[in-house]
């Protein structure tokens, strides 16, 4: 702005000074001509009141200039007092930004309206008085309308410092430059507190949801006591659900707060009228919760929060396109699972965590439950020291030649045997290695660990057959290992065609592009590659082309019930013929009985591993197992 005053107020001169000097020109050649012509004698007197009469009209100008340029500055600086005046004593906030909305100045009226300091706020921009309770159209609306007409007005709700949040009657207004340029923003707002309590809005908002309507957590604990006090008094049961959603972070990220706001609408929706003329609230930003009355048996219970969430997992529709909901279920009884509505509450909350440390989808609380959840507790806490303490230890299961019945590998099997809770199953523990990332060391140890069996073998002159290690997903998306392979393999100094890792069928993990690229690299360095519990994913079978696979486990699901099960029998047979048109070997898994080995050899599956070939063996009795075959490593059966 002083930039463009300083260049008017140059070429405003610099036309003045022209003009003046042409005229003087002009006026000192006529002078010096009519001097000539009618003045023949004393021409330097003609000549000098000439140019008297010039500099009095030059004096007179500046002069005149000055001062009427000091009185409009005198007059200017008296508006800026004037305004200066009306800006802190004016009842509305004031609040002046620049174009890119950053605070410059407010008035005092801010101040003791939102209890923000000026130097709390220079810099920062108006979002800094956010209550959170307008959404992120609400704001675009108002700023397309603002770009429109170059102005708002109306009434939003704020936040002051101390977290109270309170209604303004709000204007802003763009001021622009000569050039049609925005270069500031001005907001007058106005606190309405007291109308609009007399209209009971702030109180709504207070105990009530905006976007569900429903109560928030301190009504619904107000009410949950009275109700819990008024059941004492009758003597009657009732139940609460805490029902906790899912997806609703992932699809804001994904596809805007639009789509989950209005999902959650449409959620909240079905739970009311689902339990309609009951008391449900929204305990916080994707909880609810539901007092009901008419149930309290533990089966009856069960049974209606499996009837829940198969509402709640029904397709929501927005825009024409299909989202998809979960939720986890904590259930709580009065008076069985507390005798106050905090603790009612608490055992509820503690039995829906419960649910998720666990994997169910529901869970009613009780002794079971919290034996669960300390049981899990403590197995993390000691699953960080299990490879320091040597509690580690590995299995191999032999697998075999169908049709030879030739021992043609191992499947190497983890097994934590704790000095105190004895053997823990893999089922048990895996899970929770994976949740932890411990998985990343307990995958090292176990390939390092094979591979230096496999070296203790070879010196010791035994015939080494092929051993599978297994793959956690967790450890193919680690970028750490392709490196991790290769050092243990330059370590040990063993051929890497002797191991197949073994990859659980995953098909969405199948379509990322990084771990394409870290199986066709394992590859590279040696490995077998094999597909566990193949049949179990979905049906996109695309994969197997994209990826070099060497082999196919048909997961034991499949074969546990053969030959009763007709679905599963053609299911085994047409996964073999795919896998040989593919060039695959196959191997079943989970073979224990000598109907399933006969089906599995008539239908010229490979190989086969399971309990009735062979229960998983420490290292000790393998070596006996090996030292005891024939050449053709044939097994007695």
């Amino acid at each position: 702005m002083p930039k463009t005053r300083d260049k008017t107020y140059l070429r405003d001169g610099l036309k003045f000074a022209i003009v003046f000097t042409t005229t003087y020109i002009v006026i000192g050649i006529v002078g010096i001509s009519i001097a000539n012509i009618f003045v023949p004698t004393h021409k330097e007197w003609v000549f000098l009141l000439i140019t008297t009469a010039i500099m009095f009209y030059i004096s007179l100008r500046f002069i005149y200039r000055d001062r009427e340029q000091i009185r409009t500055l005198v007059d200017q600086q008296l508006e800026l007092t004037i305004y200066k005046s009306i800006f802190d004593q004016m009842h509305e906030g004031l609040v002046i930004t620049n174009d890119k909305e950053e605070i410059i100045t407010i008035n005092p009226s801010f101040t003791e309206m939102t209890g923000y300091k000026e130097n709390e706020v220079i810099g920062k921009t108006p979002s800094i008085l956010s209550s959170g309770l307008h959404s992120r159209e609400f704001y675009s609306n108002l700023k397309k309308e603002l770009k429109k007409n170059g102005r708002w007005h109306g009434e939003i709700i704020n936040q002051r410092k101390n977290g109270q949040i309170f209604p303004e009657q709000l204007s802003i207004s763009e001021i622009s430059n000569m050039n049609g340029s925005v270069t500031n923003y001005i907001g007058v707002f106005t606190d309405i507190s007291s109308q609009r309590q007399a209209e009971g809005k702030i109180e709504f908002l207070t105990h009530y949801d905006s976007y569900t309507r429903l109560p928030k957590f301190s009504l619904f604990m107000k009410h949950l006591s009275n109700f819990l006090n008024d059941q004492e008094t009758n003597k009657q049961k009732f139940s609460l659900f805490i029902v906790d959603t899912a997806k609703l972070k992932t699809l804001n990220a994904m596809y805007g707060h639009k789509v989950g706001d209005e999902l959650l609408q449409t959620l909240a929706i079905r739970i009311q009228t689902r339990y309609k003329g009951l008391f449900i609230g929204r305990i916080n930003s994707k909880e609810f919760a539901i007092i009901n009355p008419n149930l309290y048996e533990a089966e009856a219970v069960q049974k209606e929060a499996e009837n829940l969430l198969q509402e709640i997992e029904q397709p929501f529709y927005f825009d024409g396109d299909e989202y998809f909901l979960s939720a986890t279920i904590g259930i709580g009884i009065y008076p069985d699972h507390g005798m106050t509505a905090d603790e009612l509450y608490k055992n509820a909350t503690l039995a829906k965590t419960a649910a998720k440390e666990v994997g169910y989808q529901f869970q009613l609380f009780g002794d079971e439950l919290l034996a669960k959840v300390r049981r899990k507790v403590l197995l993390e806490k000691h699953l960080i020291k299990a490879i320091e303490m040597n509690e580690l230890q590995l299995y191999y299961q032999p697998q075999i030649n169908i049709k030879t019945r030739n021992l043609i590998g191992l499947e190497a099997l983890i097994r934590w045997n704790h000095s105190t809770l004895g053997m823990i199953s893999p089922s048990e523990f895996i899970p929770l290695a994976e949740e932890t990332g411990l998985i990343l060391d307990i995958g090292e140890w176990v390939l390092e660990t094979v591979c230096l069996q496999i070296q203790k073998w070879r010196l010791a002159g035994i015939k080494i057959p092929k051993i599978a290690v297994n793959l956690s997903p967790i450890q193919l998306m680690n970028a750490n290992l392709l490196k991790m392979t290769k050092h243990i393999i330059d370590k040990t100094n063993i051929d890497p065609t002797l191991i197949g890792l073994e990859i659980t069928e995953n098909i969405s993990l199948f379509q990322k592009e990084s771990v394409i690229h870290i199986i066709t690299s394992l590859k590279k360095q040696g490995f077998k590659i094999l597909i566990d519990d193949f049949g179990k994913g979905h049906s996109n079978l695309s994969y197997i082309q994209q990826l070099p696979i060497d082999s196919i486990k048909i997961d034991r699901s499949f074969i546990s019930d053969i030959p009763q099960n007709k679905n599963n029998i053609a299911l085994t047979k047409a996964m073999i013929a795919m896998a040989h048109e593919l060039q695959l070997t196959v191997v079943a898994e989970g073979v224990e009985t000598k109907e399933q080995l006969e089906f599995l050899d008539n239908h010229n599956c490979d190989y086969a591993q399971g309990f009735y070939l062979s229960r998983a063996l420490p290292s000790e009795e393998i070596v006996k197992l090996l030292l005891t075959v024939n050449d053709e490593y044939q097994l007695a059966l």
